[in-house]
């Protein structure tokens, strides 16, 4: 009978040969690459420690400089936010970096709950940099130097966005709904109540943002059944103008295309549930107007 070659008790024994070498020389690679990046952890960490204690000044009290840092934190899979549990030697070697991050945590609680009865407890993060550096009495991030000889101070390091956005993630643990929030058009708001805003509330407070509007809303604004003009007063500190609404063919009412009932129902639930809007009986173009107070400009 005709055998083919390579067949046979032989031939198995060389493939299990081929194989065993392999395993052996896969195992030992992997080694070599484990202690080799050990090495370079060790020599990463030990880097990361000096440039962070060199640059503890700047980090505190320069937006830029902090933002950048946590960008490099982010980008190797760092969190100087994690705690000494989670954060391991991170968090022990520069535990002021938290230590910052919370007490402004702290801060933005203070200014949420103080601002709630106004804005039902949705505040644009814009706005609340705003009110935390004018609680701070720091001045405002694009005036603030790069760097500074002063030691660090809570007090007189400015607020960014990018710092608030880092800091609510750190009052998770409360679970008290401070949450942020993206909105269709890109702006990010700051819940803090323990409730969700459902997508026609997303809308509306999009809507009420936009337009020149500065939080007034109706129902006929949204099911696009009026063309009326109407105008609305806004005043400021230095400056007090007339801001005149086009009509409805040429705002984004006309996209949404809602009927009444759907409109009223989400505009009496922002009013009467969630307490996120004030309304007005009085208006001259509208029978009933609903003002969108976390839309609106505070001072």
């Amino acid at each position: 009978m005709h055998r083919l070659n390579g067949v046979g008790l032989a031939a198995l024994d060389r493939h299990t040969t081929t194989t065993n070498s392999y395993t052996t020389l896969s195992t030992t690679l992997s080694h070599a690459q484990i202690t080799h990046l050990h090495a370079q952890l060790t020599l990463f960490r030990t880097a990361l420690t000096a440039f962070a204690a060199k640059h503890r000044t700047a980090i505190l009290n320069s937006p830029s400089f902090r933002h950048k840092f946590t960008q490099m934190c982010s980008s190797i899979g760092v969190d100087p936010l994690a705690g000494p549990r989670r954060g391991g030697w991170w968090a022990e070697v520069i535990p002021w970096v938290g230590d910052w991050e919370y007490e402004l945590g702290i801060q933005i609680v203070d200014v949420c709950v103080s601002t709630r009865e106004r804005n039902g407890g949705m505040i644009e993060v814009a706005d609340l940099c705003r009110l935390l550096n004018k609680l701070r009495g720091s001045p405002s991030p694009s005036s603030s130097s790069s760097s500074s000889s002063s030691p660090p101070s809570s007090n007189s390091s400015p607020v960014t966005e990018p710092d608030i956005l880092r800091s609510v993630k750190t009052l998770h643990p409360l679970s008290s709904g401070y949450t942020v929030l993206t909105l269709s058009d890109g702006r990010k708001y700051v819940r803090s109540v323990p409730k969700e805003l459902d997508q026609d509330q997303a809308v509306i407070l999009a809507f009420a943002r936009g337009s020149g509007r500065f939080g007034r809303v109706s129902v006929e604004d949204l099911v696009g059944g009026s063309s009326a003009t109407s105008s609305t007063s806004t005043s400021d500190d230095s400056v007090s103008t007339t801001l005149v609404s086009t009509t409805t063919s040429t705002l984004p009412s006309t996209t949404l295309g809602w009927t009444r009932a759907r409109a009223t129902a989400a505009l009496e639930n922002m009013l009467l549930r969630d307490g996120l809007c004030w309304v007005d009986e009085q208006d001259r173009e509208a029978d009933r107007v609903y003002w969108v107070t976390s839309a609106m400009r505070w001072d």
